[in-house]
């Protein structure tokens, strides 16, 4: 609880109200482009959010803020704040009932919601300034600037369509701000700024690094521990010891990948790329915002779609990140050093794979959040998985192991989303 805005029943929205006619009197085609770019307040901030951790995995690799669990972290982050800011929008709209300058005379309603929505606070400020901050914690070496510019133009845009009062930015920024705060706080004490001061145990089968870019340090070796927002802890579903080293079953594993080294089909090639290509989080992200389109989400739902997703998403990576920094096992390519493997291999230990483990607790969450494609997500998912084996950079109990364990991370929490009031 972070309290509501002041109450707005003052002569000053009726002062504000020639400022909005003027706004409109001037609008130019740049302006109209802008109020249409703004129509939702929160999934500019979402793609703004994925091209930039999607730049930073294609192009800076080895600057450790687009690591697989430091992308999902940001975007759980994210998708927490501007939910959150959109809740206490909806709260405060609905406690005072302000109308929007769209159902004054001579202001044009250029969005719905100037005449059918509350217009104090405004929403597009609360989340833009909820966003901005993020982002700039987020990635600290970006322009901060263009943040607050965005978050500006998004208040702009919604006086140019008559949806709000000046009043109404200011009292969205202001609540969008406190959000903030509140989201950075839990981000700075969730124990991902810790540094490792520990050693890569060493032994048969333990992890080394692998080639061709030979990490010394494995990516995220304490993300195991950091804070879950559902979960009670990263270690709650601790999967069971891979197969024994030499082991029936784990030779069984190493003598499909040699396999597919001499066989794999061009679709099977292909599909390892495809989910290779970005973190894979990002993938799902894009998936969430379709079927946030195709089903007609209204801005509320939608948010809270994707900070389930995301946070699912999250929780499943730090759950992943603790079993694979418990086992340390090496990866396929130095078990079998001749193995030929699609793309480089990620530069951390193999049992669990991170990405059956998130694709099977986003495809849970959207299951419940989208019923009508339950199937074709959880087949998603399953696929995801398999892309690893055709790529040769994980065992197939590894997938296995992850696709368990997602799911528990997934109902885990769907159980939470069904608690949230939303229904």
């Amino acid at each position: 609880w972070i309290g509501r805005p002041p109450d707005p029943s003052s002569p000053a929205a009726r002062a504000e109200l020639e400022q909005v006619r003027a706004a409109q009197r001037a609008l130019t085609p740049a302006d109209e482009k802008r109020v249409r770019a703004w129509a939702s307040p929160t999934e500019p901030w979402t793609m703004l959010a994925v091209d930039l951790l999607e730049y930073w995995w294609a192009f800076l690799p080895d600057v450790r803020i687009a690591t697989p669990v430091r992308a999902a972290r940001t975007m759980a982050l994210l998708h927490v704040a501007l939910y959150d800011a959109l809740v206490a929008a909806w709260d405060a709209k609905y406690a005072y009932g302000r109308p929007a300058p769209g159902r004054e005379p001579g202001v044009r309603a250029l969005v719905p919601e100037a005449r059918s929505l509350p217009g104090y606070p405004s929403e597009h400020a609360a989340a833009g300034a909820a966003a901005a901050a993020i982002l700039a914690y987020a990635f600290p070496m970006d322009d901060s600037a263009r943040f607050r510019r965005m978050a500006e133009e998004a208040g702009r845009a919604r006086i140019l369509a008559g949806a709000a009062y000046p009043s109404d930015v200011e009292a969205g920024f202001a609540l969008g701000r406190a959000v903030a705060e509140r989201v950075l706080a839990w981000a700075r004490a969730d124990g991902s700024d810790a540094v490792w001061t520990g050693t890569v145990p060493q032994g048969p089968g333990m992890w080394q690094p692998t080639p061709p870019r030979r990490v010394r340090v494995p990516f995220d070796p304490l993300a195991g521990s950091w804070r879950t927002w559902v979960l009670p802890s990263g270690g709650v579903f601790l999967p069971p010891p891979h197969p024994p080293i030499g082991s029936p079953r784990f030779e069984q594993d190493l003598a499909e990948l040699r396999a597919l080294a001499r066989s794999a089909s061009a679709e099977q090639v292909e599909l390892a790329r495809y989910w290779a290509t970005d973190a894979p989080s990002l993938r799902w992200e894009l998936f969430v915002g379709e079927e946030i389109a195709r089903h007609g989400l209204g801005p509320v739902r939608a948010i809270r779609a994707r900070a389930l997703a995301s946070v699912a998403m999250y929780d499943a990576f730090v759950a992943c990140w603790h079993a694979k920094y418990t086992y340390w096992l090496a990866r396929p390519i130095t078990m079998a050093p001749d193995l030929t493997t699609v793309f480089a291999t990620p530069p951390f230990p193999s049992y669990p794979s991170g990405h059956s483990t998130i694709s099977s607790a986003a495809a849970e969450v959207m299951a419940e959040l989208f019923p009508d494609v339950a199937a074709k997500y959880r087949a998603r998912a399953e696929e995801a998985s398999l892309s690893r084996v055709y790529g040769r950079v994980h065992y197939r109990f590894d997938v296995e192991a992850g696709e368990e364990l997602g799911r528990k991370v997934g109902r885990a929490v769907v159980e939470r989303a069904r608690r949230d009031g939303a229904s």
